[in-house]
């Protein structure tokens, strides 16, 4: 049986994107992609790299609220959504 290596991550320590990989469990693509796209922020040396802990921490907080923004969204619009997609002339559809 494998045993899975817990390591701490530290708020005030900037992290490679390898380590940054490693301690996600993602890969280095992954990682990339996500500074890429802004979903988490980087510091960027040259062709390098840093992401602080702090940020890596802030992780799961962030895409829980964003989770939660969409949940919310849905919720109220739900009615206006049924009104546009649940209509006789979309009912042909349905049975698709």
């Amino acid at each position: 049986m494998n045993t899975i290596e817990s390591r701490a991550i530290q708020p005030n320590v900037y992290y490679t994107l390898e380590e940054t990989a490693d301690l996600l469990r993602v890969s280095q693509q992954a990682v990339s992609k996500l500074l890429q796209s802004q979903r988490i922020n980087g510091l960027k040396i040259g062709k390098q790299w840093r992401i602080l802990g702090a940020t890596l921490l802030n992780l799961s907080e962030r895409w829980e609220t964003e989770a939660a923004l969409v949940s919310d969204w849905l919720q109220a619009s739900s009615r206006s959504l049924a009104e546009v997609w649940d209509n006789e002339e979309d009912a042909a559809y349905d049975n698709l």
